[in-house]
């Protein structure tokens, strides 16, 4: 009997890459045919496939598959990645469902003892009370404790998720750096999504809630995020970044980098938002103070934007910009959201008046948008939002975790600072803290959950990394985690 020839090495890989093609295409040909004629359950399957591939990637490379959600969270509620569930039932969100098994992962790493958990911070101390205290106020809901929950879930639960995801899965300089470049990636699409339609109306992926102008000649751009303040805000959170990676690549990139902050400096700019702009104008103003690199440049600068401003100041009154920054109606707006928010907040001045009852409640006493606009007020302030629905306990705890991220920021600039000099990505943390807690005191970000995400991913990844820096006694502080300068 003759012994069979056994396979060799580049005939079996024929094989199989002539297996996994038919397989592909049989697959691509069976989900056609189900678009065509069970649309439903092609949205359902394509929902399945895409949180499956993110779940198993999480729990292969938890940091690849932390990333991976970043960006597809982006575009997740403009593309059938949520789950369809029975009339009554909230969907089950891209967004929420993969957090849920980058959770589960992470906890069954430390189970097993293949990941130890990170040293606690004041930020962990305080995100616990903060919870509570929303949970507090959202059961106290006139719109019913399923909408309320799933609201403070997707608003600030998912992203303070991102943060826990970030401090566990970055903690060295190569962690951040792909954290950076993600962060940078979706900043660059924002920004550039926002330039377009601004210039051009073409804007595929915006909601339709969301009014498409602020005058004739002035878009309110919506791209991705749905509102001028939540993109520039975003853009203006990860532009310290850009910064740094300005004066710290080598030098044919930094053409690529200069390109890369000229676009989110337009793209802030063109949303014609002054919460947006006043973001971007913090960044730049807390990197230029103390970023030395970018001081040098930024300083030259800025004395020959005034004297071009001051020349020019005649035909400046006359353009788009200058209407959107003397317009009186948003102000008025929200000080009489203010006053309305403070007759409010008077009736249940502990605990509030629970999660989304500012707007009926304010409406029932007269407030409202005008005579023609039918849609219930918001508060348009983050924090009178928090004082209303949650009374002084939830705002209280709020400030208390924005208190606990400066506390922890501090600590760790002193310790870099004892070692020699603070490092630029704790520097970068600080302008992405301004540029997210200030402007928030004109727009609510319960609603800005994708702005919400990326800030806490970032102060999440630098807390990480900086800990890590500064247990391993790192004697290189000055030199940023996006790697040394490359000539």
């Amino acid at each position: 009997m003759q012994n069979s020839r056994p396979v060799s090495s580049p005939a079996l890989f024929y094989l199989l890459t002539t297996l996994a093609l038919l397989v592909s295409v049989v697959l691509a040909i069976g989900f056609g045919w189900l678009a065509v004629s069970e649309p439903g359950m092609a949205r359902q399957a394509t929902a399945l496939l895409v949180i499956g591939f993110n779940g198993v990637l999480v729990f292969v490379a938890p940091l690849a598959g932390f990333l991976v959600w970043l960006v597809v969270s982006l575009f997740a509620p403009f593309l059938p990645f949520d789950i369809a569930m029975p009339a009554g039932v909230p969907d089950l969100s891209f967004t929420r469902v993969v957090a849920g098994l980058m959770v589960l992962s992470l906890l069954a790493q430390v189970a097993r003892g293949k990941r130890r958990l990170p040293p606690l911070t004041a930020i962990d101390a305080a995100i616990p009370i903060f919870a509570l205290m929303l949970l507090a106020a959202a059961v106290r809901s006139r719109n019913g404790v399923v909408w309320a929950t799933q609201s403070v879930l997707d608003s600030y639960f998912v992203p303070l998720l991102a943060y826990f995801f970030a401090r566990q899965l970055v903690q060295d300089k190569r962690a951040y750096r792909a954290l950076a470049n993600t962060l940078l990636f979706v900043g660059a699409i924002i920004a550039v999504s926002a330039l377009v339609e601004q210039l051009t109306g073409f804007s595929p992926f915006r909601t339709a809630s969301t009014s498409l102008v602020y005058a004739a000649d002035i878009r309110k751009v919506g791209a991705l995020l749905g509102n001028p303040a939540y993109i520039a805000v975003t853009v203006a959170i990860v532009l310290p970044l850009a910064i740094v990676r300005l004066f710290e690549d080598g030098s044919w990139r930094r053409w690529l980098d200069a390109a890369l902050v000229g676009v989110f400096l337009v793209g802030i700019f063109l949303t014609y938002n002054r919460s947006g702009w006043l973001a971007g104008a913090l960044a730049l103003v807390i990197m230029a103070v103390s970023y030395h690199p970018f001081r040098r440049l930024a300083l030259p600068m800025l004395v020959v934007a005034s004297v071009a401003a001051f020349l020019a100041w005649g035909n400046l009154q006359d353009t788009a910009a200058a209407e959107r920054f003397t317009a009186q109606s948003p102000v008025d707006y929200r000080l009489a959201a203010l006053q309305a928010g403070i007759d409010v907040f008077q009736q249940q001045p502990l605990v509030g008046i629970g999660w989304g009852n500012f707007g009926r409640t304010a409406a029932s006493s007269g407030f409202s948008l005008g005579a023609n606009v039918h849609v219930l007020p918001s508060t348009h302030n983050t924090y009178l939002n928090f004082l209303v629905a949650g009374g002084v306990l939830l705002l209280g705890t709020y400030l208390l975790l924005l208190g606990a991220v400066i506390a922890v920021l501090w600590r760790l600039s002193a310790g870099f600072r004892r070692l020699g000099a603070i490092p630029p990505y704790v520097l970068a943390a600080w302008a992405a803290l301004a540029a997210y807690a200030a402007p928030a005191i004109a727009f609510d970000n319960n609603f800005a959950i994708y702005t919400n995400i990326v800030f806490w991913s970032l102060l999440g990844a630098t807390v990480g990394v900086a800990i890590a820096g500064l247990a391993g006694g790192d004697k290189t502080p000055a030199v940023s985690a996006e790697g040394p300068a490359r000539s």
